[in-house]
């Protein structure tokens, strides 16, 4: 009844009377068997139709938009994807789905209704329930709006399908507050979190824009319809072969068009790469397209942002870069970062986003073609084979664009195997291309030229309680796509509405104690052996103690065709203070001993930046290498840390972090 009465807050008066009745009761009381927080919202706020708030005020407001998720077919302007016709999920009927644009001070509300109807099969046979998830966003005050199904929430049926324990004829009401809620100015993006449904289309751009004047603000043009959400499309909701790029959901097939076997698309779902067969493509007609690739229109002598949204699914990581013209990165999962200029390559992996300022040419062909915005990836990405590739138009005044353009098979132009002048976050799966990286400060000078790591770039502003140490986790990723040779398994309850807590099937590590005097405690299932997996509900249990730090070193251990994962953490960011690759394969006793028998220290061994580093919530953890995060311990919740490889996640590889004792939370703004 509770849970119930908090999703019909958004109703009618009378409802939200009650709600706020029950919310400071339930707040005000230690026997609560679901946890609600009080609405204290200290600047009231004006209630505004989503659409209009991508105008900054000076008056915060309460951003509302009502969302539904579809099953369609690609039939229609807004989502005809490749031109192929084929079953997609759609928000509001388009792909990607409504951009969301609100400002710094504003409220979020997104009025959800699970509109899937008849029978949607997904390539891992998932359900039409779904959820809604803010990729990037902190909900600190709002975890059971993060929208992981099981974890802060039970799914979301159909509407008009009748269930026992979340029936529900209203909307879900998701949403956050940009000034309570851990949700700065940047670029974000928001998903279905259930099975393969943003690969087959549920997914779209979230972006706060900076309300004031900044220093990256000043003299640029930026427009939030700058944005490129970049996403690979499959055959089919049930044929994992992947057979085009897509740019704001637009994208050309040409005459030939990948088709592969069981075995094939098997390699290329666990992340070790495919070489897929060429067949002819039954629908091309060269005079004749469905679809146009997307256009940006600028200006000669002005500075551009962009925003990039890698919306990728699988192991396809893109590589995005802009002819004849060079650019400046400024910010990396929504927060900014020292620039890094003249780049002429950028990568971005499952869940990633990058800001980059393009500036236009005072001199160019204004009579000329458009020039061409490249994306490029390989389905075979340890031996760069196998290209798919899709472009989208950069057009200045009196320019034009050659409509029956469309890339080829070969993705002739795009520089395949050429070595690019300077390329920021390439797939971290070489190690020579580590070994010879252009390391900090020598990556400033921008006539240097080589690739540009994340552990070697620098926040704009230190994390000075950084060093404030709980303890440190070893997090091993091994060939059957596991965290420390564990699958996660999910509650029947989700975590996070437990009350008490049900422990019968928990796995993973417990902290207790206020820092620095934390003891962690290791339990894993008894019947586990070395070489297979079990399957737990895998949590790592800290303390809720603000002013420190978990630190979690991941290690890849596989060396030879294996996914550089792109590990995302749900509940705010983590900072990069290492980061290494070897050329033999390693495991995590191998990292351990170095970290801690290879100094005088005895601890800590392996290189740290605590200088400045840069901040993320997606990093690709090199093969054969690690990673060295560290999170703040002042988010109370439960908030899943998973691979953002879509069949990865989907099978288990992830986990779950808890912060805090959960009945002793409130969550409630302070």
């Amino acid at each position: 009844m509770q849970l119930s009465l908090r999703y019909l807050s958004s109703r009618s008066d009378e409802w939200k009377a009650l709600v706020q009745k029950l919310d400071n009761l339930l707040c005000n009381t230690n026997e609560r068997k679901v946890k609600v927080c009080c609405a204290r919202e200290t600047v009231p706020k004006k209630t505004v139709p989503g659409e209009q708030c991508d105008i900054c005020t000076d008056y915060p407001r309460k951003c509302v938009f009502d969302f539904k998720l579809e099953m369609l077919k690609s039939d229609a302007d807004g989502r005809r994807a490749d031109g192929r016709l084929r079953s997609v999920l759609a928000y509001n009927g388009t792909i990607p789905g409504p951009p969301i644009v609100i400002c710094e001070g504003d409220e979020l509300v997104v009025n959800f209704k699970n509109k899937i109807t008849g029978k949607m099969t997904n390539m891992d046979g998932s359900s039409s329930v779904t959820t809604l998830h803010f990729h990037g966003i902190r909900e600190k005050t709002r975890p059971w709006s993060d929208g992981v199904p099981f974890v802060s929430q039970c799914p979301i049926t159909p509407e008009g399908q009748s269930h026992p324990k979340n029936h529900n004829p209203f909307p879900f009401p998701y949403g956050f507050n940009t000034d309570v809620d851990g949700a700065p100015a940047g670029t974000y993006w928001y998903h279905s979190h259930v099975g393969a449904q943003r690969t087959n289309g549920a997914y779209g751009a979230l972006i706060i824009k900076e309300k004031g004047t900044s220093i990256i603000k000043k003299n640029i043009i930026d427009d939030a319809s700058n944005t490129l959400v970049l996403q690979e499309w499959y055959e089919s909701s049930t044929n994992q072969v992947p057979v085009s790029l897509l740019i704001n959901g637009n994208g050309r097939i040409g005459e030939l068009m990948n088709t592969g076997d069981d075995e094939q698309i098997t390699a290329h779902l666990k992340g070790k790469g495919a070489v897929f067969n060429l067949t002819k493509n039954k629908h091309f007609d060269p005079h004749n397209f469905t679809t146009n690739y997307t256009e940006f229109h600028v200006k000669p002598g002005y500075q551009y942002r962009f925003r990039v949204i890698g919306a990728i699914s699988q192991n396809l990581p893109l590589r995005l870069s802009i002819e004849s013209h060079t650019f400046t990165a400024i910010a990396m999962d929504s927060l900014n970062i020292q620039p890094v200029t003249d780049l002429t390559d950028l990568w971005l992996a499952a869940g990633e986003r990058y800001d980059i300022l393009v500036k236009t040419t005072k001199e160019q062909d204004k009579l000329g073609l458009a020039y061409k915005i490249r994306v490029l990836g390989f389905t075979d990405q340890p031996d760069n084979k196998c290209p798919l590739c899709t472009i989208a138009w950069l057009k200045y005044p009196k320019q034009r664009i050659d409509p029956i353009y469309v890339t080829d098979s070969n993705c002739t132009g795009f520089h395949l195997h050429s070595t690019p002048l300077r390329t920021l976050n390439p797939v971290p799966n070489k190690y020579t291309a580590w070994k010879n990286r252009i390391q900090y400060p020598h990556w400033k000078n921008s006539s240097t030229i080589g690739d540009i790591f994340i552990a070697d770039l620098r926040a704009i502003k230190p994390e000075p309680a950084i060093t404030n140490l709980a303890n440190t986790q070893y997090i091993e990723f091994d060939g059957n796509i596991t965290f420390n040779g564990l699958r996660m398994s999910y509650p029947p309850v989700p975590f996070l509405l437990q009350d008490p807590t049900d422990k019968t099937d928990r796995c993973g590590s417990t902290c207790k104690g206020h820092p620095p005097s934390t003891t962690c405690t290791t339990k894993n299932p008894a019947n586990c052996s070395a070489n297979d997996y079990c399957k737990c509900q895998h949590v790592v249990k800290e303390p809720w103690a603000p002013g420190w730090w978990v630190e979690i070193v991941l290690v890849n251990n596989g060396h030879f065709r294996t996914a550089a994962h792109p590990i995302h953490q749900h509940g705010g960011w983590y900072w990069v203070v290492g980061e290494g690759q070897f050329e033999i394969d390693i495991n995590s006793t191998y990292i351990k001993h170095l970290d801690q028998n290879n100094c005088a220290a005895k601890e800590n061994c392996l290189p740290r930046n605590i200088y400045w580093p840069p901040a993320k919530d997606t990093i690709q953890v090199p093969p054969g290498g690690y990673v060295i995060i560290r999170t703040h311990l002042d988010n109370a919740g439960t908030w899943i840390f998973h691979c953002h490889i879509n069949y990865h996640v989907t099978i288990g590889m992830a986990m779950v972090l808890q912060i805090g004792e959960l009945k002793q939370q409130d969550w409630c703004t302070k």
